[in-house]
């Protein structure tokens, strides 16, 4: 992902609003054709590189960069609870509170960040997207990163964690506590990440070992 200071939207018109909601729109299809083509299975997690949640990871990478360092948003008004997001549009023209709910709507709606699993999985792929050293400057780098784990810290620990059983909870707890004391994308999560996901897998189907989702590479 290349950023730099002259990309970075300002959110000021709903030109921006509308490029947002079209990557999210492709984001959608692209999940659909995998569920269509059955690359995916909605009864399992994926593999931990699949693509759909790659391209998600890229998308929350740009998002959160522009969010956080040439807009007047704030981050949790897309993904905090619905008082904190209606008190953070308060300050905004009636105009922009108009496109900051219709954009909630939609990432809200995204099927990666529906469950705390998925988000993590995202989470992962995060690195992928890290801003080479001398893209962005030292604080709009720590800007990112400190935008990214507030949004993965807040999208977990609002999810419904009573659903797992304690030991898979505890997994889910221990590795956003690693999110929210990282000083980088680079999470290092990936090998507990695995454990549960294959655990949580084999629980589903009640099986001893389920191969890994194979799935292909599509762009858009």
């Amino acid at each position: 992902m290349i950023i730099n200071r002259t990309n970075l939207i300002s959110f000021k018109s709903n030109e921006h609003r509308e490029a947002e909601m079209r990557a999210l729109a492709r984001l959608k299809e692209l999940r659909r054709q995998y569920l269509e083509e059955k690359l995916i299975d909605i009864m399992t997690y994926p593999e931990l590189d699949n693509p759909v949640s790659t391209k998600v990871a890229g998308f929350l990478s740009q998002f959160t960069c522009a969010i956080q360092n040439a807009s007047e948003h704030n981050i949790m008004e897309f993904f905090g609870d619905n008082k904190t997001a209606k008190d953070l549009r308060k300050h905004l023209s009636a105009e922009c509170r108009a496109d900051s709910k219709k954009l909630r709507e939609e990432l809200q709606n995204l099927d990666e960040l529906k469950d705390p699993v998925m988000t993590l999985i995202c989470a992962n792929r995060m690195k992928k997207f890290a801003p080479k050293p001398g893209i962005l400057t030292e604080e709009q780098h720590t800007n990112f990163v400190e935008g990214i784990k507030k949004t993965i810290s807040t999208i977990v620990r609002n999810a419904d964690l009573d659903k797992f059983e304690p030991e898979d909870k505890a997994g889910i707890l221990e590795m956003v506590q690693k999110v929210e004391s990282s000083d980088s994308v680079d999470f290092g999560i990936e090998q507990k990440l695995k454990i549960l996901v294959d655990r949580l897998n084999s629980k589903k189907l009640k099986l001893g070992f389920i191969p890994p989702v194979q799935v292909k590479n599509l762009t858009f």
